[in-house]
């Protein structure tokens, strides 16, 4: 009886034992499920991060503006005249070569009209003293050829003769005139020579002032042509009208000004920056402009030394093709390389960390992460410039996934 007591006595016992330890059980999940509630746990060896750093670091400096024409060209009238045809308006493109405007001056129109005549005037008497020389060089030449004839003709009765005066049958006198007169017939025959190239010498030297008047009277047409040529005036560039400032028949002085043409062919970025990054900025810097979406490196290549607005106008010309169809005064942004800084602040990009962003990041402090406002600056390599929320050692988390930023405070648990 006493055994079968004990029996039921411990078989109680152990019942209430195991009842206790359920409840505890039951008391610690609850108390668990609601901790879990309160606080969302990420496993150390899921978390990546990434440590924020200070030191020497190249730091872009943002910058805005538009695009100007590189090279402008002021149309300006090359004489008086007056204003008879208008061929352009402000805005209109334009190429190089096409004619703007057509001036009208009554001076150069006769100057021009008496220069062709005086060509064809010195054309017509280079063509007479070239025909008199050839007349004149016929006259000697056949004057040649007679006396050279007659001489022919008396040294042969002359040769005939002599043996006749040997015998005695023509007296000596007879021959000493026959001999006397082929001496003078020889000596007109040397004479007409030198006559005959004397001639040639005098026609050619009067075809070789002709023909100097013909050329001097040819570079006058060519010189008055162009002078007249001159009014009509033409672009020397591909590009937008940017001004005219003349109205159809209005008379015109030489140098004064007709319009304002730019080139469209070599554009320059004109950025502003704040005055107090213009001191890290230098030229020969280089730089990324950004374009209808696209990036293209440029270098600074003028500084301007005035400050309008608290900001300073650095010039960036592309080194790289813009583009289609970008024109001037387009607008655009970009980021001119700086001087070294051994302040900056930064850590290595991401995808939670990005250039120009302001956004939510973690801090690993110990065993938790904090969530903090984080500003984001310029780019450089594959580092980004921290501007605030953030000191050098720091670590950020990334990589979380989005829904865990709904929390101040996460838990890291081993």
């Amino acid at each position: 009886m006493n055994l079968k007591s004990r029996l039921t006595s411990r078989r109680a016992l152990l019942s209430l034992g195991l009842g206790a330890c359920g409840l505890a059980a039951v008391v610690a999940l609850s108390f668990a499920w609601r901790w879990m509630q309160h606080n969302t746990v990420v496993l150390r060896r899921n978390l990546e991060t990434v440590l924020v750093q200070q030191g020497d670091l190249v730091v872009p400096v943002a910058a805005s503006g538009v695009f100007v024409e590189k090279e402008k060209k002021l149309l300006a009238s090359p004489a008086s005249g007056t204003v008879e045809e208008m061929l352009v308006a402000p805005g209109m493109m334009v190429k190089k070569g096409e004619v703007l405007f057509r001036l009208t001056n009554s001076r150069l129109a006769e100057q021009t009209s008496a220069a062709r005549v005086a060509l064809e005037k010195a054309n017509l008497d280079l063509k007479e003293a070239v025909l008199s020389e050839k007349v004149e060089a016929m006259a000697q030449a056949s004057r040649q050829k007679e006396l050279e004839r007659q001489l022919a003709i008396e040294a042969h009765e002359r040769d005939a003769l002599r043996p006749l005066t040997e015998r005695g049958i023509v007296s000596k006198l007879e021959m000493a005139r026959a001999d006397a007169k082929v001496a003078g017939l020889r000596s007109q025959v040397a004479e007409q020579a030198d006559r005959s190239g004397l001639a040639h010498d005098l026609g050619a030297s009067r075809i070789a002032i002709k023909e100097e008047a013909l050329k001097q009277a040819r570079e006058g047409l060519d010189l008055a042509q162009s002078k007249l040529d001159e009014l009509k005036i033409r672009s020397s560039v591909d590009g937008p009208v940017q001004d005219v400032f003349v109205e159809l028949g209005q008379a015109v002085s030489p140098g004064e000004k007709l319009a304002l043409v730019s080139s469209s062919n070599d554009l320059i970025a004109a950025l502003k920056i704040p005055q107090a990054k213009a001191p890290s900025i230098a030229h020969g810097n280089k730089a990324t402009l950004y374009v209808q979406g696209k990036a293209v490196r440029g270098t600074v290549v003028r500084i301007d030394p005035k400050v309008r607005d608290d900001s300073v106008q650095v010039d960036v010309a592309p080194s790289e093709p813009l583009p289609f169809g970008v024109r001037a005064a387009e607008s655009l942004a970009g980021d001119i390389e700086g001087a070294p800084t051994s302040e900056a602040i930064y850590v290595e990009r991401a995808d939670d960390i990005q250039p120009f962003k302001e956004r939510d990041i973690y801090l690993l402090s110990g065993n938790e992460l904090h969530r903090h406002r984080i500003q984001f600056g310029a780019p450089s390599g594959k580092y980004v410039e921290i501007r605030s929320g953030a000191r050098p050692g720091d670590r950020f988390a990334i990589g979380l996934d989005q829904a865990l930023y709904a929390k101040t405070t996460l838990t890291v648990a081993d």
